[in-house]
């Protein structure tokens, strides 16, 4: 009998969806050219390749690529920043920006809105944008997180990251800019996404 987790384990369950609603949206229209944004270890780039077989393109702050020298030419990975992206306007079909958007701070300061305004730069005008950020009036977070590559998903670092938001919440200082894993609430995401 097949291992039916195999598959969703190797991911984040945002690039799966953002798998599946590609092929509802697109129908092989046309070969898809897409931007994973701020890519971390290239796990979800890759996958998203793998998957739907389109043109991915890669960028992060830094290489932290932790995939195969052939994985990596797959992937067209650079270094650089979603707030200055190295693209041409209307360049990419979709844009997968999945748990990316809360970490862009620079020097405290928090360039969310720059880096959605250089996304929208970057997106063909019938493109789609997949944004994936923890909700910051959740009551507890890291639930339903899997390993990643210095976090092991144990039931006491689930237990310690939930008391230190809670910290955070009850000293004023659950948000992105501190160093929290805040998120946005689903308001100011619409809000965000609405002067784009």
């Amino acid at each position: 009998m097949a291992d039916t987790n195999a598959e969703t384990t190797s991911t984040h369950f945002g690039a799966h969806f953002f798998c599946k609603e590609l092929k509802k949206r697109y129908r092989g229209k046309r070969p898809l050219k897409i931007l994973v944004a701020g890519c971390g270890s290239g796990h979800e780039a890759f996958f998203i390749h793998e998957k739907t077989g389109a043109e991915v393109h890669s960028i992060d702050v830094e290489d932290f690529l932790k995939v195969s020298p052939e994985k990596r030419e797959q992937i067209h990975f650079q270094v650089g920043s979603v707030c200055d992206l190295p693209f041409e306007e209307n360049t990419f079909d979709a844009v997968f920006y999945y748990h990316v958007i809360e970490h862009v701070i620079v020097d405290g300061d928090d360039r969310s809105q720059e880096s959605l305004q250089e996304i929208g730069r970057v997106t063909r005008n019938d493109g789609w944008v997949f944004i994936g950020t923890p909700n910051r009036s959740r009551l507890l977070s890291s639930l339903g997180a899997h390993r990643q590559s210095e976090w092991n998903p144990t039931i006491w670092n689930k237990i310690f990251d939930n008391l230190r938001d809670w910290k955070d919440r009850l000293v004023g200082r659950f948000h992105n800019r501190f160093g929290a894993h805040a998120g946005f609430t689903t308001g100011e995401l619409n809000e965000m996404t609405s002067r784009v």
